[in-house]
């Protein structure tokens, strides 16, 4: 691996952070803690949780946790969500072999990198979600850092772990399929036993990255990008989420947003809301979503919790909000269209364009380009300190800014084993 920068190390324990508070607040989902029960049965700690496992399965548990409330980072060049499969297989390596918080971090960057180049370098079937798949090779290549394994064998890893991904839906999660938050667990549990299954003498498809990821998961292979991709450092275009749902869904809700700022929305004056956006964003349309996940991956019901509830935050998309009759009876009223002349303006733009109308015949609206949090509208740290501290408060009260410290600067961490030990409720 090159020499890693102190600014790409800096920005990637503003990744590790927001990561953490991720995982942190996943942990309390119910399917989690339920997961938790039967598979902790000792081991190696799990980060933000009072159990142990075993630690293939305290990679998926870590992973599953990290993806359970949408509010793990991502990169539009990668085509996905690279920290959460590479970090979560790193901790509980790291917690295995009790490394530095400085090796942690290395692994989690060298993780992330070789995700990145792979899902830069190939296109993903149409139908595919981007979870669970060429993430296992960030998940692999993060636990061969942690185990200083040398370059040859990490590429016999990496090969074994090409043939370890999973065949995704993007549909599930609009369909209300919360098994979409199983495939980064998946991955990174399955990128930690490649490395294992390489050392065993197990090995892979020789050169099997550019097959699988190109003809099998993939339709299409640029070896040029994936060479490019070495002295690309992808972390430092990776975006960042406030809000507890889908990122293709944010775009409407920065409109939401702007017009609230302006003068308050009564849900009972609104006459419908019409919203106009680049393809993928206009798959997310369902005006009646049948599960949590499924709001959070819904335009018109992020949208109108957000106009009844007052926020876009993890129990905005509980049960309890999903079935709420104000906010459904809102979310009917929203309809989402494809405008190809937006598709045509990615990917230097993802443009939204959202229009109010009123009762008493008052239009209002916005147009927004790329939403905050992108790489060019990042968000300030203290807005990310504040997403830490909702996500940890819960579980740790006071102690949430000691941790952010830690997260956030992981380098002045002697052992991994006192970064457990202060995240353990």
């Amino acid at each position: 691996m090159r020499p890693i920068p102190d600014h790409v190390r800096d920005h990637a324990g503003l990744i590790l952070a927001d990561t953490l508070a991720a995982i942190v607040a996943g942990h309390r989902e119910a399917e989690v803690r339920a997961l938790a029960a039967r598979h902790a049965t000792g081991g190696v700690a799990l980060l933000g949780a009072a159990a142990a496992a075993p630690p293939p399965m305290a990679a998926f548990l870590t992973g599953l946790a990290g993806t359970a409330a949408e509010l793990d980072e991502g990169n539009y060049p990668a085509g996905g969500h690279p920290a959460i499969h590479a970090i979560a297989a790193a901790l509980a390596e790291a917690a295995a072999r009790d490394c530095s918080g400085a090796a942690l971090l290395t692994a989690c960057i060298e993780g992330y990198e070789a995700g990145s180049r792979v899902g830069h370098a190939m296109r993903l079937r149409p139908a595919a979600h981007p979870h669970g798949t060429w993430g296992v090779i960030g998940a692999a290549a993060a636990v061969a850092s942690l185990r200083g394994q040398d370059p040859a064998a990490t590429r016999r890893a990496l090969d074994l772990a090409a043939s370890l991904g999973l065949a995704t839906s993007a549909s599930a999660s609009l369909r209300g399929g919360s098994v979409r938050n199983v495939y980064a667990g998946a991955a990174a549990q399955n990128g930690l036993l490649a490395v294992d299954l390489a050392e065993a003498g197990i090995t892979g498809e020789p050169g099997g990255i550019p097959v699988v990821f190109g003809q099998v998961i993939g339709e299409g292979w640029d070896a040029a990008a994936y060479e490019a991709g070495a002295s690309r450092w992808f972390i430092l275009e990776s975006f960042l989420k406030l809000h507890s749902c889908c990122r293709e869904t944010q775009g409407a809700l920065e409109a939401i947003e702007l017009l609230l700022a302006e003068a308050p929305i009564a849900p009972a004056a609104v006459e419908a809301i019409e919203v106009e956006t680049f393809h993928s964003a206009s798959l997310l349309s369902e005006r009646a979503p049948v599960a949590p996940i499924a709001g959070r991956f819904s335009i018109p019901f992020t949208v109108a919790t957000r106009i009844v509830s007052g926020g876009a935050w993890i129990e905005a998309f509980a049960p309890a909000a999903i079935a709420d009759p104000a906010t459904r009876a809102l979310a009917a009223k929203v309809t989402v269209r494809h405008d190809p002349a937006l598709t045509a303006r990615q990917p230097a733009e993802r443009v939204c364009r959202l229009l109010l109308r009123l009762a008493d015949g008052t239009e209002r609206r916005r147009e927004v380009i790329g939403t905050p949090g992108d790489p060019d509208r990042p968000h300030p740290e203290a807005a990310l300190r504040e997403k830490f501290r909702r996500a940890a408060e819960p579980g740790f009260g006071t102690r949430w800014a000691e941790l952010w410290e830690m997260a956030r600067h992981p380098d002045r961490v002697a052992q991994a084993s006192a970064l457990f030990a202060a995240f353990r409720p």
